[in-house]
């Protein structure tokens, strides 16, 4: 991923588009944030991949809306997922 366009915020929803991704890191987030008390709905869309010629991998921008409940701010729910992410991939390493 090269980086995070915020396409909309509002005091319940963020809209964030990872430029240069794949399904990877917008499927866990949205798995994360769905089991989330804070959050009332989680959800992704990709288009259709391309090729990229500098890394072969097919990539596209996925979008990732999140809408919360009432009193959570998603920019820091989505934070909060990040860490978790950032925790499990730590917990991976280890074992290894």
């Amino acid at each position: 991923m090269k980086y995070i366009n915020v396409l909309k915020k509002t005091d319940d929803r963020l809209d964030v588009e990872f430029i240069g991704d794949d399904h990877s890191l917008s499927n866990l987030l949205k798995d994360l944030l769905i089991k989330s008390d804070k959050v009332s709905i989680a959800s992704y869309d990709i288009e259709h991949p391309v090729l990229d010629p500098e890394t072969n991998r097919y990539i596209s921008n996925p979008k990732l809306t999140i809408i919360t409940k009432e009193g959570n701010d998603p920019v820091e729910v989505l934070k909060e997922a990040l860490r978790e992410v950032i925790k499990l991939c730590d917990e991976c390493s280890k074992s290894l």
